[in-house]
């Protein structure tokens, strides 16, 4: 006998509709129906929606199931329905449209799902209704909402706090950062992949392969919004580079022999073979699975692994370009890795296939959103930049005079330099305090630096210049080619003030 409760989804996993909360398939965070939350809906409406939630299980994922009930919980808030005898009318998209949290995708849902009822002339639905929505054009961002990457803290990293981040998860000791954090922000910075792909990284995706005498480190990344029946049903493969694989490895090794004793001591029982062993690991077994997903009893949840970038940037005391606490999540990265590839000047086909997307019109979503946002960044950080504009802010002095000052040889800042392949001291830190900006580029716009007037400032100079036309000659974006300009005109303020100062002190006439 066929139990008309149960209906299965795209992967033919069962769900129990029987009761008033309905529990979805999903690895990731749960995806539950609640109806009792939406039960101001009027009685016919109520049971057209649940009818409709079952006719697309078989047919949607369950997030976008979770999102067709989203909407209705948006619905349930409205009050148009209750002037029009309990019917559903243009006046309730109307108001739908009009909450600033329905945006395409909700409205685009609603329209469906009223033309669906309509048509099977379902109690509160009316075929005159659903013509004049059809004529309708919604757009995917009805209310005009700013776009997120429109703010400095939202959008893609910028080109000093990307590498401050990335140098400082390869430098950190393991006392420090957490090898799950490491991980996590190597492969985010590197791949751009979304948190629900990457909480679905399991041990046997990483592999290594030879070709003659090179060993190449692969990472199969699975999938996602493709239409897939299942989740880890396709992946694309990407190269993980040779310096931190060494840090996959580990990790891999230490989840292997940890997941046996996790699963062994929550449940009393060896861990079964359908229990994968995930890349990013719990430290306890999942109890909000439904059974069907057990094989994820161990995986963290998109929302973990953006837990655990956010952990990574605090204990690594990444600085935004404000000063502050770097924000970080998935999809700031993500766009961190588009607006390079774009900035890079590379096509449209390679960006799209970096970031697995399934056409090149999304990539356009970045360009605009990332490189066209002069005004609005202009706007939100011009007094910041004005407070820095005035390059060189420090005072000049001499070495000799270092203990006079009462500096310690370990406040003195230094550099690389690179054509003598050594390094040499620039000047002293007069704060007294720890800091965290990048020495020396960001000592030279800092009120408390204290540059030598004999330090090698011109080479510094020389050495900046080099590379800004290194990056011009490799066409980069203007942006990223100048990411340094305001320190090369610092540094060359002090270059030209000692040389005023030599001049001044030259006898006349010679």
């Amino acid at each position: 006998m066929i139990n008309s409760d149960i209906v299965h989804d795209m992967a033919g996993r069962p769900v129990d509709c029987s009761g008033p909360v309905w529990r979805m398939n999903t690895p990731g965070a749960p995806i539950e129906l609640d109806w009792g939350t939406i039960a101001a809906l009027p009685t016919s409406i109520l049971e057209a929606a649940q009818m409709y939630v079952r006719h697309k299980i078989p047919l949607w994922a369950p997030p976008t199931i979770g999102g067709l009930f989203y909407m209705y919980k948006l619905l349930s808030e409205c009050r148009s329905f209750e002037q029009d005898g309990g019917a559903l009318t243009c006046a309730t998209f109307e108001e739908l449209r009009a909450d600033g949290r329905a945006g395409g995708p909700e409205l685009t849902r609603y329209r469906a799902w009223y033309d669906w009822a309509a048509t099977l002339e379902l109690p509160g639905f009316d075929r005159s209704v659903s013509g004049a929505l059809n004529l309708l054009r919604i757009g995917t961002n009805p209310q005009g909402r700013p776009a997120r990457k429109k703010d400095p803290e939202l959008g893609p990293l910028s080109d000093t706090e990307r590498q401050e981040l990335f140098e400082k998860a390869l430098d950190a000791p393991d006392e420090d950062l957490p090898l799950m954090e490491r991980v996590a922000v190597l492969l985010g910075t590197a791949l751009g992949a979304n948190a629900g792909p990457m909480s679905l990284l399991q041990v046997q995706d990483f592999s290594m392969r030879s070709s003659g005498n090179t060993a190449y480190h692969l990472l199969e990344v699975p999938r996602h919004k493709k239409g897939f029946e299942r989740e880890r049903a396709d992946f694309r493969t990407r190269p993980i580079e040779r310096r931190w694989a060494p840090y996959l490895e580990r990790l891999i090794a230490q989840n292997r022999a940890r997941a046996d004793e996790i699963y062994l001591e929550a449940t009393g029982h060896p861990r079964p073979e359908q229990v994968a062993v995930p890349l990013f690991m719990r430290e306890a077994i999942r109890t909000d699975l439904e059974p069907a997903m057990a094989e994820y009893s161990l995986h963290i949840t998109g929302n973990d692994y953006t837990a655990l970038l956010r952990r990574a940037a605090n204990r690594l005391k990444v600085k935004s370009r404000h000063g502050g606490t770097l924000r970080l999540n998935a999809r700031r990265l993500r766009s961190t890795v588009a607006t390079n590839l774009i900035a890079d000047g590379k096509s449209l086909q390679v960006v799209a296939d970096a970031l697995d997307h399934s056409s090149t019109r999304y990539v356009a979503n970045y360009e605009f959103a990332d490189h066209r946002m002069v005004e609005s960044l202009d706007a939100r950080i011009g007094d910041i930049m004005e407070g820095v504009a005035g390059g060189f802010l420090g005072t000049l002095t001499e070495a000799s005079s270092e203990v006079t000052r009462q500096r310690a040889p370990s406040s003195r800042i230094g550099f690389v330099d690179q054509a003598e392949e050594g390094a040499k001291d620039l000047g002293n830190c007069g704060s007294g305090e720890t800091c965290e900006l990048a020495p020396p580029l960001a000592c030279y716009t800092c009120r408390k630096f204290e540059p030598w007037i004999e330090a090698p400032h011109r080479r510094l100079l020389e050495q900046l210049t080099a590379e800004r036309a290194r990056r011009a000659e490799a066409h980069m974006h203007p942006r990223i080619i100048a990411v340094q300009d305001r320190a090369i005109r610092a540094v060359a303020e002090v270059v030209e003030k000692i040389e005023q100062n030599r001049s001044a002190k030259e006898p006349s006439g010679q």
